[in-house]
């Protein structure tokens, strides 16, 4: 990868850590792991050992489980407005590590805070790594880039149901993806979407250092714009295909599983486990398409609109892929 260029006229929010000492990346790797497998395994294994280690603390543990799972199967915030908590998102844990990378937002216009929008990104990516620049840190990166603008994330099911992701996710303004949970979204709160088109096949069909997205039949989205008068915004996230190692062993039955259960179980290798490579992940957002505006809108309105859109990504990977030093990088769209 090239060294970057930022014009000046565009506006770059994030922050550039240059702390790259041992003592960091020891400090990132810890926390990497324990938000992403030691605190949900925890919580989910947790309860079993200590009523088979310490029997006489089985009722207490049985107790816990119980409660926390009870808790997780009823509450459905998911399907509603999600759940955002300031605190949470603005940690000084989690900027610590996202401008360690750093994750960082391009924005290319100003947005109309008194619009809707659908932000569309691509590529999905392994983890979605991305995404943590809508809804965390949002003090040096969504409210410097978009401010007044409302917006909630749509987020696959299945991660609303492993322990403590769940938290994180509704705490940074994740909601179900499902189009009776968009819309609740966009009508009772005025807010805009963000959505990864690709989901979950894109999730673990991810190549290293390739950019490849699942959009040719994906048009729900567009639809969706079409029938709420939303404008269509293309995101691009460059250097989230560089973040981790991904193997295709066993996909076609993890493509199965995607398709059957709409569960994807990524295989991939950090620089250490789970924590990434160090390699700055910029999300280049475009400029809005406006649509035509109809509850009702047929097959070629749909298409005519979602070619539209294709152009417009590929016109912004373009654009920008030298600037962000992905010089010979090309965009695949199946």
């Amino acid at each position: 990868m090239a060294k970057e260029h930022i014009p000046s006229e565009e506006l770059l929010a994030g922050k550039f850590s240059e702390d790259s000492s041992t003592t960091k990346h020891i400090a990132v790797c810890i926390l990497f792991h324990l938000t992403y497998f030691l605190i949900p395994a925890a919580i989910l294994c947790g309860p079993f050992i200590v009523m088979f280690f310490l029997p006489e603390y089985r009722m207490v543990a049985a107790l816990v489980a119980v409660s926390y799972w009870t808790y997780v199967f009823v509450d459905k915030s998911y399907k509603n407005l999600g759940a955002p908590w300031k605190y949470m998102e603005n940690h000084f844990l989690i900027e610590y590590i996202l401008s360690w990378l750093p994750i960082r937002i391009l924005r290319t216009q100003k947005l109309d805070k008194d619009k809707l929008y659908i932000f569309a990104c691509h590529p999905h990516g392994t983890l979605a790594f991305n995404r943590a620049a809508v809804g965390f840190c949002t003090k040096s990166l969504w409210d410097v880039a978009f401010p007044g603008i409302t917006f909630r994330v749509l987020t696959a099911t299945a991660p609303f149901f492993v322990p403590f992701i769940r938290e994180l996710w509704l705490w940074s303004y994740c909601i179900d993806a499902s189009k009776t949970t968009a819309v609740k979204a966009m009508r009772q709160l005025k807010a805009s979407i963000f959505v990864y088109p690709g989901g979950e096949l894109e999730q673990i069909e991810t190549v290293y250092q390739k950019h490849i997205v699942m959009l040719s039949m994906r048009k729900g989205f567009v639809k969706l714009a079409i029938e709420e008068g939303a404008e269509l915004v293309p995101v691009y996230a460059f250097g989230e295909t560089d973040l981790y190692y991904h193997s295709r062993f066993l996909l076609d039955l993890r493509k199965y599983i995607v398709k059957k259960f709409h569960v994807a179980i990524p295989l991939l290798r950090g620089q250490f486990g789970l924590m990434p490579y160090r390699v700055p992940v910029t999300m280049v957002f475009g400029k809005p398409i406006q649509l035509i505006h109809t509850s009702t809108p047929t097959q070629q309105d749909i298409d005519s609109a979602h070619a539209a859109y294709c152009a417009a990504l590929r016109e912004l990977f373009d654009e920008h892929k030298v600037k962000l030093g992905y010089k010979d990088a090309v965009l695949e769209i199946r």
